[in-house]
């Protein structure tokens, strides 16, 4: 073994003064990114040791203890990138863990047997992990949960909002980068040895890519799920702290496959339909209109009164921060307020405009997907603004963003918007109108209102707005913070973010006073997507923590929504608690406009289900019923639901076309 080995110590004196200015710059790197000064200072003296003394493996180190060391160095590089994520490596379980290191090992043998240079092979990993191990950790401060395999689909999306977040590394990253570093600084100090490509090397390079693909194979088809004991969790950094980052990104490519409905039948399903529609206790509204119809989905607005209250936490701001939602009474007759469930906390909005548009459920979309990136297609993109068209209205979408954010250009074209208008359109609007660097809202109403003053007379408006000013990322440099809340002002997130909706509810109130004076008759409806994902508004706000029940975790998914008027309006389903897909439906009930069978089904479905998103539903009885996409616990309505959704986005062989087309005049 002796002579596999060499230790060579450089003492020319040029060289030790480069080597102590590289250790003495590496040490205050260190203390500038906020590392603690005993690791960086311990750090600096490894690099120069480093430096100093090379370590060389002769020509003499067999190709079978080559192999051994790849397996060492990879191991240590999963290692590396589970502390640079924060996550560490302690909770994931043993086969996790191996198979982990084995996916990491066959791309690492891969680059070895291309290039024949285990130093090369080695560096390249770890970089490489190292750049996806600080993305994670990006990732989850910017949404709080990691990056999956959808997400893939919508880089540009992602690209384009991430300068609106003030990232931070945490100490345990920080620890990891600088390990990382003193790791590469000793791979490239080290003198491997130069044998040519050979049989042997090249047989583990292939053994170690077949394994890798078998673990993929294993992960992604969940072959022995009960003994490898995954776990199914996306919050923060569960996923990897539990199932490593690897297993975690495969695992969660496998939760995006489609499964096919327990019981589906498509032959079957129209009939099933036709008689539950005929069986429910839907009654028809004989008082429906053409009003102009104004949708608001506001962004990443919430009731935080109503869930601090609901949680049995407290809040004292020195102002009301949503006063005028607060003023609206639900016992007028122009106005049906309460609380919607969304299936979204802190991102991905797209999934809660499709459950409006559409009258579907994320209950039936494989988990952390998006639906507008892969699931959606022109000839599966039935929504509400059909029926509007077909009833003669003008339909007009409004996004104060980049069209191609979760593909609205396209998406909207599918679904036969007669206008759409995105940042672009907003070209006009002055810097002092902007809010925290967005197209303030007060702005978006603005549009609206020019909209509705040029339209043809007599011809009745629809307007499906989403807002922008208060989206996630509340760290906005020179902030104008216009909520101090008692004991809590160093939580400045947070009172950016009662300082946006609060904004938000101002303006809101002046599009209303603006409908109030208008002759045409109008229902404005306005609920917001989600909840923010702010560190620490859960704790301190809810009360909640990750280890709590699905039930009350539920107080995260909560948002207000309401229905005003400026003439007197009803809706027999009306409930205190309802769910996003379930608004559209009791608008149907106020406006004249055609329905599809699937429709009507939506509104029979909301006789027997009073809510439901993608943890579960509640009954009339107000019990909560836990599901999800991969374990359903449905009743039977709630399996048709399933099945017409099955057939509507993915059964394109099978497609019920009767079911989702409005009927001929």
């Amino acid at each position: 073994m002796k002579d596999w080995f060499s230790v060579k110590r450089n003492t020319d004196k040029k060289h030790l003064i480069i080597y102590g200015a590289i250790a003495l710059a590496f040490t205050v790197i260190s203390l500038v990114l906020s590392v603690h000064w005993a690791t960086s200072i311990i750090s600096g003296v490894v690099v120069f040791f480093f430096l100093q003394f090379r370590l060389e493996i002769t020509e003499k180190f067999p190709v079978w203890m080559q192999s051994i060391l790849m397996v060492v160095l990879t191991l240590l590089v999963f290692i590396l990138m589970q502390v640079t994520i924060s996550c560490g490596v302690f909770l994931i379980g043993g086969f996790k863990f191996i198979m982990n290191v084995i996916i990491v090992l066959g791309l690492t043998a891969l680059i070895w047997a291309a290039t024949g240079k285990m130093k090369i092979a080695i560096i390249s990993v770890t970089v490489l992990s190292q750049i996806i191990a600080v993305a994670d950790h990006l990732v989850v401060q910017a949404r709080s949960f990691e990056i999956q395999f959808s997400d893939f689909s919508s880089l540009g999306t992602a690209a384009q909002v991430a300068d609106q977040y003030n990232f931070e590394l945490s100490e345990v990253t920080k620890i990891g980068l600088i390990l990382t570093i003193l790791f590469i600084t000793a791979l490239v100090t080290t003198k491997f040895p130069s044998h040519e490509r050979n049989w042997k090397q090249l047989t583990f390079c292939l053994c170690s890519v077949v394994c890798a693909a078998l673990c993929v194979v294993v992960v992604y088809t969940q072959i022995g799920a009960s003994v490898i004991a995954y776990q199914d969790k996306y919050w923060k950094y569960r996923g990897s702290e539990r199932n490593g980052f690897f297993v975690n990104m495969i695992y969660s490519a496998s939760a995006t496959r489609v499964l096919e409905p327990d019981g589906y039948d498509a032959d079957s399903l129209e009939k099933e339909t036709d008689k539950f529609i005929s069986d429910s206790k839907i009654t028809e509204s004989e008082n429906k209109k053409q009003p102009n119809v104004i949708v608001i989905m506001n962004e990443t607005f919430s009731d935080v009164h109503h869930i601090t209250e609901y949680m049995g936490g407290e809040m004292n701001t020195d102002i009301e921060v949503t006063p005028f939602l607060d003023s609206l009474d639900d016992a007028a007759p122009n106005i049906i307020k309460g609380h919607a469930l969304s299936s979204v906390y802190g991102g991905n909005t797209a999934n809660s405009e499709l459950e409006f548009l559409t009258g579907l459920s994320i209950q039936f979309i494989p988990r952390n997907t998006v639906a507008y990136n892969l699931y959606m297609e022109e000839n599966n993109s039935f929504t509400i603004v059909d029926s509007f068209n077909a009833a003669g209205y003008k339909t007009v979408a409004i996004h104060p963003e980049n069209p191609t954010n979760w593909q609205r250009d396209v998406i909207y074209d599918y679904f036969n918007f007669d206008e759409k208008y995105f940042k672009p359109d907003f070209s006009d609007v002055p810097e002092e109108d902007y809010f925290r660097g967005h197209i303030s809202d007060a702005s978006v109403y603005d549009k609206i209102i020019d909209i509705y003053e040029n339209k043809e007379e007599g011809t009745p408006l629809f307007n499906f707005t989403i807002t922008m000013q208060n989206h996630s990322g509340f760290s906005t440099i020179g902030f104008d913070y216009g909520v101090e809340i008692e004991g809590m002002n160093k939580y400045t997130g947070i009172r950016e973010y009662l300082t946006s909706i609060n904004n938000s509810d101002t303006a809101i109130k002046g599009l209303i006073e603006y409908f109030e004076g208008v002759d045409e008759e109008t229902i404005i409806v306005f609920f917001g997507d989600h909840q923010p994902s702010l560190s620490n508004i859960a704790s301190k706000f809810y009360g909640v923590s990750d280890d709590d029940p699905t039930e009350k975790q539920l107080s995260k998914y909560v948002v207000p929504y309401f229905f005003w008027a400026n003439y007197d309006i009803e809706c027999e389903k009306e409930t205190e608690l309802t769910s996003i897909n379930f608004l559209s439906s009791w608008l149907r009930d106020m406006v004249d406009i055609p329905e599809t069978k699937f429709n009507q089904f939506v509104d029979a479905l909301n006789t027997e289900v009073m809510a439901i998103n993608a943890m579960g539903w509640f009954d009339y009885d107000g019990n909560f019923h836990e599901s999800s996409y991969s374990s359903p616990e449905l009743n039977g309505a709630l399996d048709i639901y399933s099945h017409l959704q099955y057939n509507m986005l993915y059964d394109a062989k099978h497609k019920l076309e009767p079911l989702f087309t409005l009927p001929e005049d």
